[in-house]
């Protein structure tokens, strides 16, 4: 409830809906979008900060009716996987009849057409008593960290953008007279035309759309959206653009913040997830990004500890592509970081395995499960560690201490068969002296033990 005691609009969500998002029914291809995968957990934290009392999904797959916005009007809101081969991912949710009474009258009030979906229209109109997969995606990351509110659902509409926009508002006053903390999705896919292979076959348009639509997403530029060529949209076969404008309207254009968290466009598809809100309305504590710098192997790093957490198949190392400047064989460390504090670290000092990307699979699953420091990375975890990747360059003797640099080289100190290593560069330590003091109690090598120093430079990749 707002400072006035009325209701409130708390958030608003673009959301893409492709079903291989759940595990179960994409089992490995869910690597394939793993971005979009943890843009979708921060989703869900965010409504989580918010506390709604009620979830308003809009779906390009709900009910559409020819003459106005269908909302769903059952006692019960019930869908599951079935069709794609996961029938016991299911969901069964109270519908927010008191809302949807409100938001009617608060239509009818503006003549605005809006229709109640009930088994008589569902009946007429030959519609599915089941959510459509659309609604159930967003759905399901927010049940899997606990979020069981209420839902308001329906169907986005084949109006004009500004009579799309305006349903945003006539939704807004509806949540505010019916006293709801409420959070709004729009669920929609972007263009389904950026590859060859792309399910609706290839334009050059569905980029051009894309990178238009996210960077006046980016830009609050929401006349601009309203505005874009009705032959593009169409060209770039997108199937999220009018449930986006609907959010769009419920904050006033002057006050809208976004925050993109991430697109990709793997299977020919654009997958875009944003936060969309008042800029009076900061979601505290959450900050979130979009991640485009993340290094290939940061990125192999993570979707091992990811995988490893959550019980599900770790990357084939032979399946991985890596940037072509990387050496084909390396030691390596894999650090893991949460809340700024060290989570896990283990490392190789020469290779061990084929080539490198299975040396980074290997060593990430030992920083996550076998650094004796710390317990295994649990799956609640994930969505706060940050990882990083050193590849070691070829040890090399020195001849004492002054040769050494804890900035600009990592040492290794062995004596009798035992050896210490310690990376360059590390919060606290200025000196070589302390460099080399670390490495010697990290392999119980006494300080007045003979030692053959080894410095090494490393590549670090975040």
């Amino acid at each position: 409830m707002n400072e006035n005691g009325q209701g409130e609009l708390l958030l608003g969500v673009l959301a893409p809906h492709p079903p291989l998002l759940i595990p179960e029914v994409g089992r490995s291809d869910i690597e394939k979008v793993a971005k979009t995968r943890r843009a979708m957990e921060s989703m869900a934290l965010a409504v989580q900060a918010v506390e709604p009392d009620v979830v308003m999904v809009i779906s390009p797959h709900g009910p559409i009716l020819p003459d106005g916005i269908g909302i769903w009007a059952t006692n019960t809101l019930q869908g599951d996987f079935h069709r794609f081969g996961a029938p016991e991912v299911a969901f069964s949710m109270d519908n927010d009849l008191e809302l949807l009474d409100v938001l009617l009258k608060e239509g009818e009030s503006l003549s605005y057409t809006l229709r109640r979906v009930d088994e008589s229209v569902l009946r007429a109109y030959r519609i599915s008593p089941e959510l459509d997969y659309a609604t159930l995606v967003p759905l399901y990351y927010l049940q899997q960290i606990g979020i069981r509110t209420p839902i308001l659902a329906m169907g986005m509409g084949f109006l004009p953008p500004r009579k799309l926009y305006q349903f945003g508002q006539v939704l807004r006053r509806a949540v505010e007279r019916a006293n709801r903390r409420g959070v709004v999705i729009a669920s929609g896919d972007l263009s389904h035309r950026l590859t060859k292979d792309a399910p609706a076959g290839y334009s050059p348009s569905g980029k051009i759309f894309d990178e238009t639509l996210w960077r006046l997403l980016s830009e609050k530029d929401i006349d601009g959206i309203l505005n874009m060529d009705p032959r593009l949209l169409e060209e770039a076969g997108e199937c999220g653009y009018r449930s986006l404008v609907m959010i769009l309207g419920c904050w006033p254009e002057e006050e809208i913040a976004t925050t993109p968290l991430s697109y990709e466009g793997p299977f020919g598809v654009g997958y875009g997830v944003c936060l969309v809100q008042s800029e009076k309305q900061p979601t505290e504590g959450l900050v979130f990004q979009e991640d485009s710098h993340e290094h290939p192997l940061a990125q192999l790093a993570r979707n091992t500890v990811e995988a490893i957490a959550r019980g599900e198949a770790v990357p084939e190392g032979g399946s991985v592509k890596l940037p072509r400047d990387l050496p084909a064989r390396a030691g390596v460390f894999v650090s893991l970081r949460k809340a700024g504090e060290l989570r896990g670290c283990i490392g190789t000092i020469v290779p061990t395995q084929r080539d490198l990307a299975r040396e980074v699979i290997h060593v990430a699953r030992e920083a996550s499960t076998a650094d004796p420091r710390f317990a295994p990375v649990g799956a609640q975890e994930l969505v706060d560690i940050t990882y990083s990747v050193d590849v070691l360059g070829e040890p090399e003797p020195v001849e004492g201490i002054e040769e050494l640099d804890p900035e600009a080289y990592g040492v290794i100190v062995e004596a009798g068969g035992r050896k210490g290593l310690l990376l360059p560069d590390l919060e606290g330590i200025s000196s070589a002296e302390q460099q080399v003091a670390i490495a010697r109690r990290k392999a119980g090598i006494n300080a007045d033990e003979p030692v053959q120093l080894y410095r090494f430079q490393v590549q670090r990749y975040h």
